[in-house]
């Protein structure tokens, strides 16, 4: 009996032990990922702004040339890809929903036609509206840090079965 009962508790905890790691193993690819993606938005704001300068004239034009415009367009789709890879991973949906609208922003505010003074405010703008949203892209990874309850009853819930 006392066997028994050993190896009935030997086996719940080497079920609990090798759920909670496995947990643990998806909670740190999960922030990986969001590292990773977050890090990538970023990286393109950053180039698509860059770019906004480097091809703005100077004045306002009511023409941009065709390669510079397909090329701002090749980064907004990179980015546009991007944030469908955060909305993925990226529980927080009103997160998701903010980096979309700045990207938008970014995207389809007409910078040729303004004046550089409005382009730099402009971009001046956007920086500090990005910079909160950063700020909620780091507490998003700190949160996925902790394992919580809802975690645990996911793991729990692995035991009876689908519930669709």
């Amino acid at each position: 009996m006392t066997g028994l009962l050993t190896f009935l508790l030997g086996l719940l905890g080497g079920f609990a032990a090798h759920t909670v790691t496995m947990k643990v193993s998806f909670k740190q690819r999960t922030i990986d990922n969001k590292i990773k993606v977050f890090d990538s938005i970023i990286g393109t704001w950053v180039k698509m702004r860059n770019y906004i300068f480097a091809h703005h004239p100077g004045h306002p034009v009511s023409d941009v040339p065709a390669q510079v415009a397909f090329e701002f367009d090749q980064m907004y789709g990179q980015s546009q890809q991007l944030i469908g890879e955060a909305i993925l991973i990226c529980e927080d949906e009103a997160l998701t929903t903010e980096l979309n609208r700045l990207n938008e922003q970014l995207y389809r505010t007409p910078w040729a036609q303004m004046e550089y003074e409005a382009v730099n405010a402009a971009i001046e703008q956007f920086k500090t509206e990005a910079l909160l949203a950063v700020a909620r892209m780091r507490n998003d990874i700190k949160r996925s840090t902790r394992l919580e309850l809802s975690d645990f009853s996911h793991i729990l819930s692995g035991l009876f079965g689908r519930k669709d």
